[in-house]
């Protein structure tokens, strides 16, 4: 066998082979982890910088449109609170909007602002980083890295997407047009179809006020029973988004309400404001955007007294239910007993009442039954003082045998659900219908009342069917309640209409309360103040921007104008908040 030998030489010649080879690879590897290191830090860097701009963008988008100077200033500190040097960034401004009501370049308001700071990453390999947009100062040591965000505020893009609680004033006095009225309604109920129920909860209130028992119709004279608030806040208004239920109370009384009122003047204002900063205060819900929206066409000339007296008028019940132990035969009036909350429509029976002849409104041998969520709180200020209450029953007997027969019913309220009761009071009833009113304008029935105890479910009416024959049927037709009260005007001496309105718009935006006035063709004067009044004789376009919050919630347009745009610009600065927009 031959056996084949390398020489030396040929062995020698395949080290030096591979040892250039590995030489080779080692750098090829070598530049690939500095590459991947790179790529690593230029990544992290730039999510950094973009978490930066993003923050400083949205942040600084809270004050716009009102305070473009204040919003830079935010904007720079939340970017140097993300660990970027304020000096690296740089800010602009511009309009997203087509509304030039929340958004003129030319006026210097802006709704939008953009934030691009610049930080740099370390680069062993800095040139590779233009193809990921590095810029064109990318050197061996380092490279540049920036960002952009930009975020808008307002009427800037879909509307309804930020929850809310807004309380709408509508002027629908006599100086209003027919097609003035309709012009106004119309953009109302256009934003509040642009809205989302699922966000936004609405409360309406008109002024002059309406008649308690028919929103549509405007009060006759101020001392009548009157209505600032047709609906508290709910979010019923729509059936779906963005569809409204027109048999929802905030969206009925703006549809069918009639311009009016009592004769004379009757544009006031503070009233209605504070009726619609008495219900965000108490059933606004916390931590949302609040806002208040008076759309007028004159300053104010009329004001309550410094103490005056009002009443709610009548609120028939909604719910009802037997007492079902201790009380005669345990099921009330066990014949439709729903038609005793619904006037008119039929009666409800108290057949061969009670168990025994006791003649006591606290015998256990005697029928009753309770009445329940009148909806009567709206209808009060918050801070009132009750001074009696009145309640109405529509009520007659049926049959019933023997001389000398004895027919009563008892009434009694309670304050807390039930669990406590008022002394009861007792009239003798006919055996024809009759509306019987049981207690008045000062009768407190023994309890010191407060609004709070006046919301549905607490306040209660017990009637008690009282015979001395169990063979006397009672009938019952209806049962309403009247609350009569004296509002103080929340303890503040005011020197007229427009120093009322103001105190009222004072203490909303307060709170944080955004407060939008729309003055719509408003040429008149307050001359109705005192003249020691600071709104005394001042032109009402002027006292009207003074209730809005700034200037950019006050709109001074004349009839012709459409209002709609003004309402959508209204609505989404109220429930868009901010939101990136790059």
């Amino acid at each position: 066998m031959d056996l084949i030998m390398n020489s030396p030489e040929t062995t020698s010649t395949e080290r030096g082979q591979t040892l250039v080879m590995f030489a080779l690879l080692l750098g090829v590897l070598i530049l690939f982890v500095m590459l991947v290191v790179d790529v690593g830090f230029f990544v992290h860097e730039r999510q950094r910088v973009q978490a930066a701009a993003d923050a400083g963008a949205l942040a600084g988008a809270q004050e716009l449109p009102d305070d473009v100077n204040l919003a830079e200033q935010i904007a720079l500190d939340y970017v140097e609170a993300n660990g970027v040097d304020p000096g690296d960034v740089d800010i602009t401004f511009g309009c997203t909007s087509e509304s030039t009501f929340v958004c003129d370049e030319a006026a210097g308001t802006y709704d939008t602002i953009y934030v691009t700071p610049t930080s740099t990453a370390p680069a062993f390999l800095g040139g590779i980083f233009n193809f990921f947009g590095a810029g064109d100062s990318c050197w061996v040591s380092g490279c540049d890295v920036n960002a952009t965000a930009g975020a808008c505020r307002g009427a800037c893009g879909p509307i309804g997407f930020q929850p809310a609680d807004i309380a709408v004033i509508l002027d629908h006095s006599g100086s209003m047009s027919s097609s003035d009225l309709s012009e106004a309604k119309g953009a109302i109920l256009s934003m509040f179809e642009d809205f989302n129920h699922e966000y936004q909860q609405v409360s309406t209130v008109l002024t002059p006020p309406v008649e308690p028992g028919d929103y549509c119709d405007p009060i006759n004279d101020w001392d009548d029973p009157m209505l600032w608030m047709t609906s508290g806040l709910t979010d019923q208004f729509q059936t779906s988004p963005h569809v409204l239920n027109d048999f929802n109370a905030a969206v009925d009384s703006i549809e069918c309400v009639a311009r009016g009122g009592p004769p004379g003047y009757h544009t006031n204002l503070g009233d209605p404001m504070k009726a619609a900063f008495d219900e965000l205060v108490t059933n606004g819900r916390p931590d949302v955007n609040r806002g208040i929206i008076l759309v007028t066409d004159g300053a104010a000339n009329v004001a309550p007294d410094a103490s005056s007296t009002s009443s709610t008028g009548e609120h028939f019940c909604d719910s009802q239910a037997p007492v079902t132990s201790g009380s005669g035969d345990n099921d009330g009036f066990e014949s439709s007993a729903g038609n005793a909350c619904d006037n008119g429509s039929g009666y409800a029976s108290d057949n061969n009442s009670g168990t025994s002849t006791s003649t006591s409104c606290g015998s256990t041998n005697k029928d009753r039954h309770d009445f329940w969520d009148f909806d009567i709180s709206d209808s009060i200020p918050g801070n009132a003082t009750i001074s009696g209450i009145e309640v109405r029953l529509d009520a007659w007997t049926g049959w019933g045998w023997g001389w000398g027969l004895s027919r009563e019913m008892c009434v009694q309220l309670s304050w807390d659900g039930g669990n406590s009761w008022t002394t009861a009071q007792d009239f003798n009833i006919s055996t024809s219908e009759q509306s019987y009113t049981i207690g008045g304008e000062t009768d407190d029935w023994g309890h010191s009342w407060s609004v709070a105890h006046l919301t549905n479910g607490l306040l209660r009416v017990r009637v008690t069917s009282v015979s001395n024959s169990t063979s006397t049927d009672f009938r019952l037709d209806a049962v309403a309640i009247n609350v009569h009260f004296e509002d103080s005007s929340g303890g503040y001496e005011h020197s007229g209409p427009c120093d009322w309105a103001a105190y009222w718009a004072d203490q909303a935006n307060a709170l944080g309360i955004e407060l939008y006035i729309i003055a719509w063709g408003a040429t008149d004067k307050c001359s109705f103040d005192d003249s020691n009044s600071a709104y005394y004789y001042m032109d009402a376009d002027e006292f009207l921007e003074s209730l809005a919050s700034d200037s950019f919630h006050f709109f001074n347009e004349p009839k012709s104008v459409d209002l709609e745009p003004i309402f959508y610009s209204i609505g989404s600065q109220l429930t868009g908040g901010s939101r990136l927009i790059q």
